[in-house]
């Protein structure tokens, strides 16, 4: 079951639109904030970095600095050599289904994703030559994976899930669809790239379930705000992460050797990540009180570093246009997506709270009747 294709809404488009509107542009469409990077990630490359080539399954340095991680923030204990860099997270996600493909045989041909979820799963599913399948939610909108056809579940290539989710910020039952998983022969791709972002209980890791059958994948960018680094983490089944890495150094999937040592560095250190957190948090819980106090519906996000609101005139691309042309603030339209998220739009957390009422101040009157729903 294919998404229809891509409507014309683009972020260049958008752009473009706020800086017609006169106002300097905020952009919310990007999980980028405008924070300094932590000292560790500023040393420069050594000589051996730079005339070696890289080891595709990672330094053992890396590997080593990616399981005590894991170990001392989530209390999973991962095999070393069940840790592999990657060259970004998004890099990772979009190249799992063609990688994971090879290990299965012929009948299987479909990537389940989240009804709602980032489009480099979609994406990657197609560029392997694979149909998508979006995942039935619950009353509550987590996934529903035993609402899942037979017939589906057998075609699978592998499961992503997010936790917490992009773009809603709810948290997944990671177990009961680990378990699944299990049971039916289909590996679970965990994006946790948000995964130290909670805000409604201890951070979580599709890991804890046990590693058989199960791949998480962390974010350096999220966590150590060093988006231009493009190193992530991935971990898990050491049998998946051995013909994941396998493909990898086929294809020239490699992170470069002084990426990989910055990134160790990083990931040894927990206070700057814990300072960027707080960022975090005082961002998303400012935006959601000043989007509810100007009428807009939205409820806090049980973690990550976006808001998912539902556009008070209905579609969300038209309120995102509004925004952008009238305010200069550019957002996401919800059904980059997915199709269920045609009311909503997704507002990333980067830009301080006060900030941003200034410039919607005047958006308060427009929605007076919604106001007191809003922030219920």
């Amino acid at each position: 079951m294919s998404d229809p294709a891509p409507g014309p809404w683009s972020r260049a488009g958008a752009l473009a639109l706020a800086a017609a509107s006169g106002h300097p542009v905020l952009d919310l469409s990007l999980g980028i904030p405008p924070d300094s990077p932590p000292a560790l990630a500023m040393a420069g490359p050594e000589p051996s970095d730079l005339t070696n080539y890289p080891a595709t399954a990672g330094s053992p340095r890396f590997r080593a600095a990616g399981r005590d991680y894991l170990a001392r923030r989530f209390g999973v204990a991962v095999p070393v050599d069940a840790v592999a860099p990657c060259v970004g997270a998004k890099e990772c996600v979009a190249t799992l289904p063609a990688l994971l493909r090879h290990r299965t045989t012929g009948h299987r041909d479909t990537v389940l994703v989240p009804a709602l979820s980032y489009p480099p799963y979609r994406a990657g599913a197609e560029f392997a030559g694979l149909r998508v399948w979006r995942v039935p939610t619950d009353e509550q909108g987590r996934m529903d994976v035993a609402a899942l056809p037979t017939e589906v579940a057998e075609r699978a290539v592998c499961l992503f899930v997010t936790s917490p989710g992009n773009p809603t910020g709810l948290s997944e039952p990671l177990p009961v669809i680990a378990e699944w998983g299990r049971r039916h022969d289909v590996p679970v791709v965990s994006d946790e790239a948000y995964a130290e972002l909670c805000w409604a209980g201890p951070p979580r890791t599709v890991l804890a379930t046990g590693i058989a059958g199960v791949l998480a994948v962390h974010s350096l960018s999220k966590r150590s705000h060093v988006p231009g680094l493009r190193v992530g983490l991935l971990a898990g089944d050491p049998e998946l992460v051995r013909t994941v890495v396998g493909w990898r150094r086929e294809v020239g999937l490699i992170s470069p050797g002084p990426a990989q040592r910055v990134a160790a560095d990083l990931l040894a250190d927990d206070a700057h990540a814990d300072v960027q957190r707080e960022r975090h948090q005082h961002r998303v819980h400012g935006l959601v009180t000043l989007l509810r106090d100007i009428g807009v519906e939205c409820r806090p996000p049980e973690g990550g570093m976006f808001v998912w609101a539902r556009a008070p005139e209905g579609s969300g691309r038209q309120w995102a246009d509004r925004l952008a042309a009238e305010y200069a603030i550019v957002t996401t339209p919800g059904d980059v997506y997915g199709p269920t998220g045609a009311d909503h739009v997704r507002l990333a957390a980067v830009v301080d709270p006060a900030l941003l009422r200034e410039r919607l101040a005047p958006v308060r009157s427009r929605f007076p009747a919604d106001q007191e729903k809003s922030r219920r």
